[in-house]
């Protein structure tokens, strides 16, 4: 018996496997695959003594426990200051958006990004995201119809914003100009380019968007801002920018990167209050308010000083990973054979740019031959909106140890060497 056909709405029509999920289905096939791909966090560095500190602490203070019970939506008050006082001290600046009541805590920043998303934007609206944006936020627009536009970038891959004033100019003289909605942008260490952006660059966006007209909400993802190695990036949140006063302003930050990834807490702070009442709705609508027991530990943590501990552990453990990496595809010559990187200085990722005829996509056979080869890489085409070269690929050093990680490098040195 056949099954009835069913009428899908606009977002189940739309509801297609995220490509991410498609790699590592490949990587579990193989239990000898070394994964350059998926973003994972270092596992034999995850916080097992200081969660479980956290836990007896919670279970042995005599008070109700109410960390098992379910918490509110908006998430626990407590957590939350730290959150807005933590900004605070990072941007050396203090104003009413650094509040308890501007903060929303959320299963991970990504739950937040798709809420602002929901609330923010229609099928057929345009977001405008950096040129390589975050892969999985670019499919997430992808499946509620929201068209990403790559912002032009120089010869320098800096962002561009005599090219952008011309484009916004054209859409204002086609009068499409209203369907952009926001801006995404990542300010540290982003995932895949590990570029930084200055305050002066957001100034210059901040400026032309004000020329346009386009004082549209600005969405500044933060997940790497404190995964630095040596040195803090030189740049502050778009709260403390001058330039964005009158632009709802919106931040997006995660403990799973820099602590815990299996707890899934993150946050957004946001400025203009209807907006953030809008997502706080419709989370309830999710799951009337995120785990309150891993908020109740991440909480823990970040009185009692382990969430600080873990973070420097972490940005030495990257650091010597990294270093490791990036050794490794220099002995292999691949510098000789045409293929450049800048060497990060934090967050998880390599971005590596190969000759301008080379193919990297998923389709392309140099990731076959890597599939065949044992080593996964993420394709860099899969970065750009709507759709971009394909002589890129983003590697992490995040979860393989650092035998593995020096042979998965030999193996796609390997590949490459195959193509060319």
């Amino acid at each position: 018996m056949n099954p009835a056909k069913i009428s899908f709405s606009r977002i189940g029509q739309l509801a297609n496997p995220p490509i991410i999920s498609h790699i590592m289905a490949v990587a579990l096939e193989n239990p000898d695959m070394l994964s350059l791909a998926a973003g994972f966090t270092d596992t034999k560095a995850l916080p097992v003594q200081p969660v479980r500190d956290a836990t007896l602490a919670l279970s042995s203070n005599g008070k109700t426990p109410e960390y098992l019970q379910y918490g509110t939506t908006i998430g626990r008050p407590k957590l939350r200051k730290f959150v807005a006082k933590r900004l605070s001290q990072i941007d050396q600046h203090q104003s009413s958006a650094y509040n308890l009541d501007n903060v929303m805590l959320t299963t991970g920043s990504q739950q937040a990004l798709y809420l602002a998303i929901q609330v923010l934007c229609d099928p057929g609206d345009i977001l405008l995201v950096e040129s390589p944006s975050y892969f999985v936020f670019l499919e997430l627009l992808k499946g509620l119809g929201i068209q990403a536009v790559g912002i032009p970038v120089d010869e320098n891959d800096e962002m561009d914003t005599v090219a952008l004033s011309g484009m916004l100019a054209g859409w204002q003289s086609e009068g499409s100009l209203d369907k952009v909605k926001g801006v995404y942008i990542e300010s540290w260490f982003s995932n895949p380019s590990t570029h930084c952006l200055s305050n002066g660059e957001k100034t210059a966006l901040a400026e032309v968007l004000k020329e346009a007209g386009l004082l549209v909400p600005i969405l500044e993802d933060g997940a790497y801002m404190e995964l630095y190695f040596e040195e803090a990036f030189p740049s502050t949140s778009i709260f403390a920018i001058e330039a964005f006063d009158g632009f709802p302003r919106l931040f997006f930050g995660t403990f799973t990167k820099p602590f815990a990834s299996g707890l899934k807490v993150g946050y957004a702070i946001c400025d203009h209050s209807d907006i953030l009442s809008k997502m706080v709705n419709v989370k309830g609508h999710h799951d009337f308010g995120s785990s309150n027991y891993t908020q109740s530990i991440v909480e823990t943590a970040m009185t009692d000083g382990s969430y600080d501990a873990q973070l420097n552990k972490g940005r030495d453990r990257y650091l010597q990973k990294m270093e490791i990496l990036n050794e490794v595809l220099i002995q292999q010559g691949l510098p000789d054979s045409g293929w450049n990187w800048q060497k990060p200085a934090g967050g998880m990722y390599f971005w590596v740019k190969g000759p301008v005829q080379a193919d990297t996509s998923i389709e392309s056979a140099m990731f076959e031959n890597a599939v065949k080869e044992g080593v996964l890489y993420v394709p860099g085409d899969l970065c750009f909106a709507p759709e971009g070269p394909k002589s890129y690929m983003r590697l992490t050093y995040g979860v393989l140890e650092r035998d593995d990680l020096a042979e998965a490098g030999q193996r796609l040195a390997n590949v490459i060497k195959q193509s060319n």
